[in-house]
């Protein structure tokens, strides 16, 4: 009966122990790729989103969680035929959202304890999941307010996304490059 006491105890400590914060994020993303042409280029920004740090008892981060959700339609790549043919290559009627959803561990972003340096997502674009590790570059935490740099490679292949040719001779290439600008605010 003491030791299922005990144990008891030590459990309910523990769980108190732990806190989560709630911060406010924001992205702004720009994508690059390349065709047989010319590069060209695009930008979108997510909408607003939340990110819960759970800490343990010391304040030093545990686990992080968020979702960001980008609405495909709105990404503008600033010449009107290329975002039709955009926009009909990722299917946006059947596929609206693009989200990435982050749910790891603390010390697989900041292997260090301190400054995050990958971050592990799940990335769903046309409704299929895949898994992308990011880089984290830029970082900088003052006060209440983080901000840092994102980036990753994308293939449109994996993805889903199949571009005809045009004139039977421009191809669109398979590599996007992608960049997000974040900022998280301590609610």
């Amino acid at each position: 009966m003491k030791l299922s006491l005990l144990v008891f105890y030590t459990l309910t400590c523990s769980a108190f122990a732990e806190t989560t914060q709630n911060w406010s994020g924001k992205a702004d993303i720009i994508f690059d790729g390349t065709s047989t042409l010319h590069a060209w280029g695009g930008k979108v920004s997510a909408k607003p989103f939340a990110t819960e740090v759970t800490l343990d008892a010391a304040g030093k981060p545990q686990w992080i969680k968020a979702e960001v959700i980008v609405e495909a339609t709105k990404m503008d790549t600033a010449e009107a035929k290329r975002d039709e043919n955009m926009r009909k290559a990722m299917k946006v009627t059947a596929f609206p959202l693009i989200s990435a959803s982050i749910d790891a561990a603390a010390d697989k972003i900041a292997t260090d304890g301190k400054t995050p340096t990958k971050l592990p997502m799940t990335l769903s674009l046309l409704g299929k999941p895949q898994q992308v590790l990011a880089t984290i570059t830029n970082w900088k935490l003052t006060g209440g307010k983080a901000t840092f740099d994102l980036d990753f490679p994308l293939s449109m292949k994996a993805s889903g996304i199949s571009v005809p040719t045009v004139l039977l001779f421009i191809k669109v290439g398979d590599g996007i490059k992608v960049h997000a600008s974040v900022t998280l605010t301590q609610n």
